[in-house]
């Protein structure tokens, strides 16, 4: 009698594992990526076997993911053969796909050399509307982007750009993005520290690029206006040159003494004077006259000679 229950349990459990091959029975696999266009029931199931290359859905975009739900996957595994069915704790099937971040900055380059052609200057710099932009490839594809088609609104300054990635290849997806370019102008600015006074020469300036909408009204563009002037305060390297911050170099500064000449149909004196205010060569300043204390009105001719230039003052004044 045991010998018979021995035996008719073992047919039972031969059954079983026979019904069980003939039904494909699978387990579902605990972390799901891949790496193909496509998913296949290899890439789900543990024991799919002669099923592993059946194709169920598209993949996702290189490092994005698609969700199913398991009652669905659960009908397509038992219509295709494969038994297998969700427990209660599971309701959705998450496949994700690896994939590789294409850098900004590559991204940015391709967008403006696509702009520099459309624009024919490079006297700009763009922004775009998303600030990191999430483009990937998939791990066995060539890391490259293009530009495939740009369009641009001189009106806002905003641009549309669709990108492809990978650049080349049959698999290659589109991206837009939009952004702003912002207009640039070259202006010459002081490349060294420059005191009041210094004489501004070409080796004191460079060109830098600065948005347009930065430039100040009275900042100088051009260079020919800034060579030989000197500047009233103090010039930090890579500021803007303003009109109102140039003069004329100062030729007598503040307190120097100076030599005062007087001349008058033939007759030439000269005194001592000392400047009461400082002045480029042909400003007019006041210059005190040491020996007399009294104050003459007299033009720089250069560093160390003034002349006075009014008729008013008499020899009087310089003795």
């Amino acid at each position: 009698m045991k010998k018979m229950t021995f035996t008719l349990t073992f047919l039972i459990a031969m059954s079983a594992n026979i019904a069980a091959a003939v039904a494909g029975l699978v387990t579902l696999k605990p972390s799901i990526a891949v790496q193909n266009e496509q998913i296949t029931f290899g890439d789900v199931f543990e024991g799919a076997e002669e099923k592993a290359d059946y194709v169920i859905a598209p993949a996702p975009a290189p490092g994005k993911k698609v969700v199913f739900k398991a009652s669905s996957l659960a009908y397509v595994a038992r219509k295709h053969g494969l038994d297998w069915r969700p427990s209660r704790a599971i309701s959705r099937i998450v496949v994700k796909r690896a994939g590789v971040r294409i850098p900004q900055q590559r991204i940015l380059e391709e967008i403006r050399f696509a702009l520099e052609d459309e624009l024919q200057t490079g006297q700009f710099e763009l922004s775009l509307s998303t600030q990191h932009p999430n483009i990937q490839v998939s791990t066995d594809e060539e890391q490259s982007i293009s530009v495939a088609s740009l369009s641009y609104s001189k009106r806002g300054n905003n641009f549309v750009a669709v990108l492809i990635a990978p650049a080349t290849g049959p698999n290659a997806r589109q991206y837009k993005l939009t952004g702003r370019i912002h207009r640039q102008l070259e202006i010459p600015v002081a490349n060294r520290l420059i005191q009041p006074g210094e004489k501004i020469t070409e080796q004191d300036l460079e060109f830098v690029l600065v948005r347009a909408s930065k430039v100040a009204r009275n900042t100088l563009t051009d260079p020919m206006d800034i060579v030989g002037k000197s500047p009233r305060r103090t010039l930090r390297p890579g500021h803007q040159l303003s009109v109102n911050n140039l003069g004329d170099p100062v030729t007598v500064a503040k307190g120097k003494l100076v030599t005062v000449i007087f001349k008058s149909r033939g007759i030439r004196l000269a005194v001592t004077g000392r400047a009461l205010e400082p002045g480029a060569e042909g400003d007019i300043i006041r210059v005190e006259n040491i020996a007399s204390r009294k104050t003459i009105q007299a033009q720089i001719i250069n560093a160390e000679e003034v002349h006075i230039i009014s008729a008013g003052q008499r020899l009087a004044n310089l003795n």
